[in-house]
């Protein structure tokens, strides 16, 4: 008997938890809204949603523009219309739009369904190197992706957004607080002196003259689509978490998308230091930041500070039903094997 495969298990999980409704219910309702002749799940699937890909088989042209996504969505994965006009608005054709049809009749739990365009592209979880070494083709690959992860960073921080000051507040407070409990941790996940540098900088994160702008909130390996040929960056999904946030507090994946993960632990790529230094000169470009006074300096300090925190919210905690980090500490031997690349710690 065949093993099924990890994203078959992801969506067989998804179904089980649920009074209704079953796969073979959400199927034929997805042909109906998307007016479609078959739908298959996409490759990379999420823990709170059933996603498909609806296409048309009227002629033999078969491309992406013949197809949709159609996504039924848990109330805690829902798409905010206006968060996502937003990051239309800052990242362009990037981001798709997603048409809401309502909760589906008789889901229990409730399931939000939505509609949106096929962008091009595969997850870059499928394409980017699972090797420390590469060859110079490759490298130029990964160059030319880090080199768009600027260019979306670089967006974000030519268009801050307000932050309400309370909002700010108990940003800071619940980021305090996660600090305080990793910090109390008899078990040293992460080294005292680093999480009291961060505690002595998160004031100043969310200071107003520290740019606040949308953070993605699960921008990772799952969500990010890439030119399988070249590793151009062509879409940027799922934005259920989007929030406004600290730049940078999400920068943490760019040390988690040069680099890599085996049964042995985290291997930096042996290229990633001109990765990131393509990245930054990238960056630098597109924001338009000059090299005066120690300003880059500066900014990158302080984005890289924000980016360790982004690590910690992501990977010290387990997850909340909404996919953000609650404040039990993480057991997974994975995940603080990932925190400790981010923030440079060698495991022990």
């Amino acid at each position: 008997m065949t093993e099924k495969s990890w994203a078959g298990q992801a969506i067989d999980e998804f179904f089980a938890v649920r009074k209704s409704p079953t796969r073979s219910q959400c199927d034929p309702l997805a042909l109906s809204i998307s007016e479609a002749s078959e739908v298959h799940p996409v490759d990379v699937p999420g823990s709170l949603s059933y996603t498909v890909v609806c296409t048309r088989t009227q002629n033999q042209n078969q491309n992406h523009k013949e197809s949709i996504i159609l996504s039924f969505r848990e109330a805690p994965s829902r798409l905010d219309e206006e968060i996502v006009r937003l990051a239309q608005v800052i990242h362009g054709c990037l981001v798709p739009y997603a048409r809401d049809h309502g909760i589906m009749g008789g889901s229990d739990p409730p399931l939000s369904i939505y509609t949106m365009p096929l962008l091009p592209g595969v997850a870059c979880m499928e394409t980017l190197s699972y090797q420390a070494d590469m060859d110079p083709d490759e490298e130029a690959k990964h160059i030319c992706f880090v080199m768009h992860l600027a260019r979306y960073f670089a967006r974000c921080w030519s268009t801050p957004q307000p932050m309400e000051p309370q909002v700010g507040a108990e940003g800071q407070a619940g980021i305090s607080r996660r600090l305080a409990i990793l910090k109390a941790s008899p078990s040293a996940a992460v080294p005292i002196s680093i999480i009291t540098e961060l505690e002595t900088i998160l004031p100043l994160l969310f200071a107003s003259e520290y740019p606040q702008v949308l953070t993605h909130g699960d921008f990772s390996k799952t969500n990010v689509l890439v030119n399988p040929d070249i590793y151009e960056i062509t879409g940027i999904v799922d934005w259920s978490l989007a929030s406004v946030q600290p730049f940078g507090i999400e920068l943490d994946c760019l040390y988690l998308m040069t680099g890599c993960m085996d049964l042995s632990g985290w291997h930096d790529y042996t290229c990633q230091p001109r990765l990131l230094e393509a990245f930054w000169t990238e960056f630098w470009i597109v924001s338009g930041i000059e090299d005066d006074g120690g300003l880059r300096e500066n900014v990158r300090s302080m984005a890289e500070a924000a980016a360790r925190i982004g690590a910690i919210l992501r990977y010290a905690f387990d997850r909340k039903a909404d996919g953000g980090p609650s404040e039990v500490l993480s057991t997974s031997d994975t995940m603080l094997g990932m925190l400790n690349a981010c923030l440079g710690v060698k495991a022990t």
